[in-house]
Parts: structure tokens; C-alpha cells; sequence
């Protein structure tokens, strides 16, 4: 398993398509809100777990691609990338939110003031927490990390083995808190992304280790996986204040990485690499138009003759549809993302963030 700095690493480029298409089935399936899914269906049980905190997936992509970069790491070019590639589309697809999904509740407010809500307390508010969409609230969070580069690159340079292991056992002891707090959820993805950036530095070492121990690796993950499923269906099981859906999906990456490895050392060209390579690529804008549409869609829902699927008690049937509504969803954000690069060009970037 050669480690060269330069060279590209194509599983983890995989790994980036699989974590959006998971991101947004999380998200289609938190359209069918019957009460009793989960506790009546272990398949819709299931789907959920496992699409849930795919995030997870992102901030260890991220950080192990800081530690791949960081022989080309500069502050200044770091910063004015992702000023262009995520602070600017966040605020233009949030001032789009302001206007169609907030505005009747905006323009009941005072423009401004000190002694009640206004309207730029508001704004301000929700371009601070990402409460103006769900899937914004990872932004906030990711922004700070980004602003701690400097930090991070400093800490490149160390063996982050202990620093690594340690914040595994932190995200299991301090739990994923609400999404709109985003200094909290630093405190829960920041040793994330320094997992992610222990992985690449070790990334030869690990992946001996995982084929050394495939089973126990496996294995840990079962437990990590069935646990949280476990407990949903049995009471007092002992582990509730344990945190485990995080370090569930950083075994789940690291598994992933260890499967995926001999896409590093070939020339990739099968139809379904090529797929979740162009995922990965359009990733990006995929993440923060994909609410807009599920939210659309849904209303859609609502409104058809199928419209009791959303508050359906089966939970198949309820699967079947969340798999329908991805497709759809996947589907037109592409399009729209493309749409907009075709328009924009270059400048689109700015809207929607970069197609690669």
C-alpha cells in the first residue's frame, strides 16, 4: 500500500459519493414521521441507523485530506478556497431559505432592535447556528474548523496515534448535542477531523492492522452497530449514556477504506466507480440544495393521492418510499446543479459550491 503525497487517493473520492447519497437518504427517510416506524419495523430500524450521522463520514474525509495536503498547505490560499467553495454558497443558499421558507415569519419583525427579535437578530441567528435548513447546521461547525487550520497544520506534524485514540473514546463519552449549536458539535466533530488526519498519517500501519484483524475489526462494528439498534427495543440495557452512532461510522470508515484500497493502485473506469466518482464531484451542491428539494417533494407528497404514504405504519412500505424519494431527490439536485453551473459558469461556485 504505497503512500505518496501527490497522488490520488480514489477510495477515499468513493467514499465521498457514498457519504452524500447516505446524507440524503437520512434525510428521505426522516419524511415518513409515523411514530411507530421504528419501534414496529426493524428493517425501517435499520435503514435508519445506519444512514444516520453520515456527516461523520465527511469530517474524516476532510481531515484525512488536510493531513494528505499539508505539503502544500498555505493559510491565505486555504482561507480565500473555502471563503469561495463553502462561506459563499452558505450564505447565498441561506439568504434563498430567508426569502422562501422564512419570509412571512421575518417580515412580522422590526428591521432592528435591541429590546425585542428583529429581523437582523434573526438572520444573524440562523447564519451563525444554520438553523435557516437542517442540513446547514454543518456548516457553522465546519467553518470554525476550517478557521483552526493553522492549528491543525501544527498538529500534522506530531504522531496524532494517541491524540487520535483518545478522541475516539471522547465522541462516545460526549454525545452529538442539538444541530444548532455549533461550538458544541465542535466539540464532538473537532476530534473527528483529528481521526481523520491520524488515519492518512498512519494510514499504512492502520490498514495492516485492519487485515491482521479483520474479524475483531468486523466485529467491533457489529457491536458498535447493534448495540444503539438493540436498545432501541430493550430497556435498561446498561449503555444508554454511551455514544456510539460516531465511532460506529469511523470503524465503518475505516473498514471502508481497508475494502477500497485497491482502487489506489489501478486505473479506475467501471461504470460503478464512475458513478459515485461524479457523486463525489457534484457532492458539494448536491449537500445544500438536497433539503430544498426533499422539502418540495414532500409538500408534493402531501398533496397526491398517495399523500398517507408519508404517515404510513409499515415500514417497508415506508423504505420502499424513502429508496423512491432519494432517487428523485439525487436526481433533480443534479440537475438543478447543473443547471446552474451551465448558467453561472465559473461563478456558480460562489451559488452552490464547486463541481469538480
Amino acid at each position: 500500500m504505497t503512500s505518496v503525497k501527490t497522488k490520488k487517493i480514489y477510495s477515499i473520492h468513493v467514499l465521498r459519493g457514498v457519504a452524500i447519497i447516505m446524507i440524503v437518504f437520512s434525510h428521505c427517510l426522516g419524511v415518513f414521521k409515523n411514530d411507530g416506524l421504528i419501534a414496529n419495523s426493524y428493517l425501517f430500524s435499520f435503514l435508519n441507523l445506519l444512514a444516520f450521522n453520515f456527516t461523520t463520514f465527511f469530517v474524516l474525509i476532510a481531515g484525512f485530506l488536510f493531513q494528505h495536503l499539508t505539503y502544500k498547505f498555505d493559510t491565505k490560499k486555504y482561507y480565500l478556497s473555502k471563503f469561495k467553495t463553502v462561506l459563499c454558497p452558505y450564505i447565498s443558499v441561506s439568504i434563498f431559505c430567508f426569502l422562501f421558507f422564512h419570509f412571512q415569519d421575518l417580515s412580522k419583525l422590526s428591521i432592528f432592535s435591541t429590546t425585542e427579535p428583529s429581523i437582523i437578530s434573526r438572520v444573524t441567528t440562523m447564519l451563525l447556528t444554520g438553523s435557516s435548513l437542517l442540513p446547514l447546521w454543518f456548516i457553522p461547525m465546519i467553518i470554525i474548523i476550517y478557521a483552526m487550520s493553522p492549528i491543525f497544520y501544527s498538529w500534522s506534524k506530531k504522531n496524532l496515534i494517541v491524540a487520535g485514540l483518545i478522541s475516539m473514546f471522547w465522541v462516545v463519552m460526549f454525545t452529538k448535542p442539538e444541530f444548532t449549536k455549533p461550538l458544541l458539535n465542535l466539540l464532538h466533530y473537532g476530534p473527528v477531523y483529528l481521526i481523520g488526519m491520524m488515519i492518512r498519517q498512519n494510514y499504512e500501519v492502520i490498514m495492516k492492522a485492519v487485515k491482521n484483524n479483520l474479524i475483531l475489526v468486523i466485529a467491533f462494528f457489529c457491536l458498535c452497530f447493534f448495540i444503539p439498534f438493540i436498545g432501541r427495543y430493550v430497556v435498561n440495557l446498561g449503555v444508554e449514556k454511551l455514544y456510539l452512532d460516531t465511532l460506529q461510522k469511523i470503524i465503518l470508515f475505516i473498514l471502508a477504506l481497508y475494502f477500497l484500497d485497491g482502487l489506489n493502485h489501478k486505473t479506475n473506469d467501471g461504470k460503478i466507480y464512475k458513478f459515485f466518482s461524479f457523486m463525489a464531484n457534484i457532492s458539494f451542491p448536491i449537500y445544500f440544495i438536497h433539503e430544498i428539494i426533499i422539502f418540495q417533494l414532500e409538500k408534493l407528497l402531501f398533496i397526491s393521492p398517495i399523500g398517507n404514504l408519508a404517515l404510513t405504519p409499515n415500514g417497508s412500505l415506508a423504505s420502499i418510499g424513502a429508496i423512491g424519494l432519494l432517487i428523485s431527490t439525487l436526481l433533480i439536485s443534479v440537475i438543478i446543479a447543473s443547471l446552474i453551473k451551465f448558467v453561472f459558469k465559473d461563478k456558480s461556485v460562489f451559488l452552490i459550491g464547486s463541481i469538480r
